[in-house]
């Protein structure tokens, strides 16, 4: 929660931006012009092709509007040399000028959003902060205490920076920004737990918003649609892919960014959990020269994640790896990766078709959601290709009716499928976690999931103490840092094949009979 400083600063830096507006605003009704707020105007960055930097930065002025030969102009002095030779070139090259009064600010913030890059759709931003600045700048916002302070009083760009180093150093999955009717949420999910961070004004959020877009190539005059894009940005040579995704919500655009760590996608898989047998099989699996690999489980629980792993321990060099994504999250040195394109009608059906044509040795498709990919993904695993892909299921035996629901043939699903892992992810407890005594209520049900763990063979002992979670700034006072899965894995060998083809063959004798009877 914001401090009684904190809310008064950012109530002070509002009136005086709100001041400065309404004395522009004042001067624009003596001198007979009209009035625009850039911080608030939508902007379309194709205008920045019209005008050079150092032409508008001269004469203080930013175009904000075109249509056909018409344009609208903003500017901060209007009597000033260089503005008035501007908008006198502009009018002998044709076009209908209408010049507008506006701040030195708010220029200054579509200078920023319209030349901080000159080359987006191919250069994305290099760094947040110098390299030799992170240490310090990330020792204060290490429990995200200071990181308000920082964004509130910095320009836009700056801002964005210091709000996606916060949520790298507090290693977040994703960063909300949620308008409400008198401020803007920011929050930070941790560990998969959403927490709140701090507020701030709607003007500081829309000025942050245009910078996220641009840099995601993103319509910045676009508010009423949702959009999606994405950009990447690097952290001392480590690179972070962000994921974009816009909403037009009641009080604004609602925007979330997803914070993508290249270094994710090489975790190995007894890193992120997997152990003993259950690691063993999946070890195995991802040595088969060919079949069916499943990962299942809700949004959100590490499928990607841990598919990423999987072809991680993939030698690149000796196997053809070709991934189907939609998007690509991570990249992998040595694998040919493949976003589909719904707009040329490029989906993970037709993708996948293609991709056989490539002659591959391991295959990964980023999720199975219809019957032609399911089938196509099948049939390649039973020609001699490794496949490997995520479903939406709650346990990994319910894979199989969900996969016959969409219209793939048991007789198909029987030889092809080889292993199935349906995962959650829990959080971990940090070093500062203490150990206490359970209670009576958690001495009962621990003594019953020890019995039956026994009931099946395997060994496991009374438990008499706990780790609690405790709070430290490591763990900025959650008690959690981390997350690993919690997995099912189900090895499809000979008997249950039988059995699948054994159900396939009643099956269809019972619709078979159903047809007679009607």
């Amino acid at each position: 929660m914001p401090t009684t400083n904190q809310k008064l600063a950012g109530g002070v830096q509002k009136v005086n931006a709100e001041m400065r507006e309404a004395a522009i605003k004042s001067r624009a009704e003596a001198l007979s012009m009209p009035y625009i707020n850039l911080l608030s105007a939508p902007l379309n960055s194709d205008l920045v092709k019209l005008i050079p930097y150092e032409i508008v930065q001269a004469a203080q002025a930013a175009l904000f509007l075109q249509s056909g030969k018409q344009l609208r102009l903003a500017v901060s002095d209007p009597e000033n040399a260089a503005t008035i030779q501007l908008t006198d070139q502009l009018k002998s090259a044709g076009y209908t000028v209408q010049v507008y009064l506006a701040s030195e600010e708010s220029i200054q913030s579509a200078h920023r959003i319209y030349f901080s890059n000159p080359y987006p759709s191919k250069k994305p931003i290099t760094n947040v902060v110098q390299e030799q600045e992170v240490g310090s700048f990330s020792q204060e916002i290490a429990d995200l205490k200071h990181l308000k302070e920082r964004v509130v009083s910095a320009p836009f760009n700056e801002a964005l920076n210091m709000i996606q180093l916060g949520g790298y150093k507090a290693r977040v999955s994703d960063i909300h920004f949620q308008p409400e009717r008198e401020r803007v949420e920011v929050r930070f999910r941790v560990d998969g737990v959403l927490m709140p961070v701090f507020d701030i004004t709607h003007e500081v959020y829309l000025g942050i918003l245009k910078e996220i877009k641009y840099l995601s190539h993103l319509k910045l005059n676009i508010t009423h649609v949702p959009q999606d894009g994405q950009y990447s940005f690097k952290i001392n040579a480590k690179l972070i892919n962000v994921r974009v995704s816009t909403l037009p919500i009641h009080y604004g655009e609602a925007c979330v960014m997803r914070l993508l760590d290249s270094e994710s996608a090489r975790i190995p898989l007894d890193q992120l959990g997997f152990s003993g047998e259950a690691l063993r099989l999946m070890h195995e699996a991802v040595g088969l020269a060919h079949g069916m690999i499943l990962i299942t489980g809700p949004t959100g629980s590490g499928k990607s994640t841990t598919l990423y792993s999987m072809l991680s321990e993939v030698d690149v060099l000796k196997n053809k790896v070709i991934t189907l994504e939609d998007p690509i999250e991570y990249y992998l040195n040595g694998v040919a990766q493949s976003q589909i394109n719904t707009d040329y009608e490029y989906g993970f059906a037709t993708g996948l078709r293609a991709i056989l044509r490539q002659d591959p040795d391991i295959i990964m498709v980023g999720e199975i959601r219809d019957i032609d990919t399911a089938e196509t993904a099948a049939q390649a695993s039973l020609t001699g290709h490794l496949v490997l892909s995520t479903l939406h299921t709650n346990s990994a035996i319910e894979s199989i009716p969900r996969l016959i629901n969409m219209g793939v043939k048991s007789f198909i699903l029987a030889p092809a499928l080889d292993l199935i892992v349906a995962q959650r992810l829990v959080r971990r407890l940090c070093t500062c976690a203490t150990v206490q005594s359970i209670s009576e209520s958690e001495r009962v049900h621990l003594d019953q999931l020890i019995q039956g763990i026994t009931a099946k063979g395997m060994p496991a002992s009374s438990v008499t103490q706990l780790k609690r979670p405790a709070g430290c700034d490591l763990c900025s006072q959650t008690g959690f840092k981390g997350q690993l899965v919690i997995a099912e894995v189900l090895r499809f060998d000979a008997d249950l094949r039988q059995k699948l083809w054994k159900t396939a063959r009643s099956l269809k004798f019972i619709a078979t009979l159903m047809s007679i009877l009607k």
